[in-house]
């Protein structure tokens, strides 16, 4: 039984993105449990998670391309299940591979494509230059970063206001990728768009985003500003973790254990910790596979605390 059918419009929303207690199974496996997150403008938000988290689950629910089995998604206020085309259009997707449209060329494409979306003005010439592509060349012709290219400038040709990017840089060349990511730092704060964007490339991630959204199993684990994170994240080391867990406040978010550390987030310097603990401020990656690495439920943090 559904939680709630998403066939029925939520009450008009100023938010761009509200998600709420979202689930989606594929027979008996849960792909999605119980999400809830919401994405305010402006916002540039990573999405973060190992394969098979559900990630690619939730973009697909996003976008309107799963429907889901219960709870709620919200795009500028209305139901993505009943989305009114003017609403859509306001909205551009970044599949992490590009397919299709083969015998198309390039400036046909791009005409096609802008078409659905009525009288736009001239194409961004920073956009255009990154993409650097031949328009008379056929799409089946192109490499695979040029293709990735291509799929980019189709999704931001008619500047959306809430943009989905699918591992969007996978293909790329770290030239193009770096050039990519000041030109979607630009295209935010030109615009005030709302971002969610997947990608294994976490420097990126770190640098770009505002927010962090980590997803393990099928749930969101942790979400937090990437300067909170920064602020008050930490390794707590001591030679015995049971009396490290023993001398922790309650609402210190415990998101990884080894066996002579736990990664917490909520720490502040005036923490009361038994002597000997060491302090480590965690590398990014190093907090990712920790925050992100699958679990049972006994060896889930917070049931050990």
């Amino acid at each position: 039984m559904q939680d709630r059918n998403i066939l029925h419009p939520a009450a008009p929303s100023s938010l761009p993105v509200e998600v709420s207690h979202l689930t989606k199974s594929f027979g008996s496996f849960r792909a999605l449990d119980d999400v809830s997150f919401s994405i305010a403008q402006g916002e540039t938000v990573a999405l973060l998670g190992r394969n098979g988290a559900g990630k690619s689950t939730l973009i697909g629910c996003l976008m309107g391309f799963l429907l889901a089995g219960g709870g709620s998604i919200d795009i500028f206020g209305h139901s993505i299940a009943a989305l009114p085309r003017e609403i859509r259009a306001r909205t551009g997707f970044v599949p992490q591979t590009m397919t299709g449209f083969g015998s198309f060329r390039v400036a046909q494409l791009m005409d096609y494509i802008a078409a659905f979306y009525g009288e736009l003005p001239p194409i961004d010439p920073a956009l255009i230059a990154w993409a650097d592509l031949d328009p008379k060349k056929q799409v089946r012709s192109l490499s695979g970063g040029q293709k990735q290219r291509l799929a980019i400038v189709l999704a931001m040709r008619h500047s959306p206001e809430f943009l989905v990017l699918d591992e969007p840089v996978a293909s790329l060349d770290p030239h193009a990728r770096r050039d990519f990511m000041n030109l979607l730092d630009t295209y935010t704060q030109r615009t005030g768009a709302s971002i969610l964007i997947s990608s294994h490339i976490l420097s990126d991630l770190e640098r770009l985003c505002s927010r962090l959204l980590f997803v393990r199993q099928g749930h969101v684990v942790l979400d937090v500003p990437t300067e909170t994170f920064r602020a008050t994240t930490r390794w707590l080391e001591h030679p015995t973790p049971d009396r490290l867990l023993a001398a922790l406040p309650a609402d210190l978010q415990i998101l990884g254990q080894r066996p002579d550390a736990l990664l917490v987030h909520g720490w502040t310097g005036d923490l009361i910790l038994p002597e000997g603990t060491l302090t480590v401020i965690p590398d990014f990656e190093d907090a990712f596979l920790e925050i992100t690495a699958p679990r049972t439920p006994t060896e889930t943090p917070d049931a050990a605390a």
